[in-house]
């Protein structure tokens, strides 16, 4: 992971510290649930209801609890330096309250453009820093 990605979610995740680590796994769970409802709820407001897409929605849900599982077995096993599990938790919420926004949004529920924005903003910034090995940079 580079410095500027391992930055941004130290910076994400920093003011929020998990009370005990079963919520590390508990909570991204909760939320991609909620998602889930939410999605189902919109397309069947929206009469766009189809089952394969909602079976690939949940096989990458499924995907993402698993990933902060081994995460969380991971920093059981050895020491690590950061919270991993926490990190990539806290990613998780992070990606999946954007997509209850969008799916309440889309069923006609009024939320604020800059909450959705501001979130698709920090998704962007996250996954650039993914793709750029340029070294650290300033995160206010």
């Amino acid at each position: 992971m580079n410095l500027y990605l391992q930055q941004l979610l130290t910076n994400v995740t920093e003011p929020f510290e998990f009370s005990t680590s079963y919520w590390e796994i508990l909570l991204p769970s909760i939320w991609a649930a909620a998602d889930i409802v939410s999605g189902f709820i919109c397309a069947q407001i929206n009469g766009t209801k189809n089952s394969s897409k909602m079976r690939k929605g949940l096989y990458r849900k499924v995907g993402e609890i698993m990933t902060v599982g081994l995460c969380w077995i991971f920093c059981l096993a050895v020491k690590c330096p950061y919270d991993l599990a926490g990190c990539v938790a806290g990613y998780i919420v992070l990606m999946e309250s954007l997509s209850i926004a969008e799916n309440l949004k889309h069923s006609g529920v009024p939320i604020p453009d800059f909450i959705t924005k501001k979130a698709k903003e920090t998704a962007d910034a996250v996954n650039k820093g993914e793709n750029d090995d340029s070294g650290s940079k300033d995160i206010h």
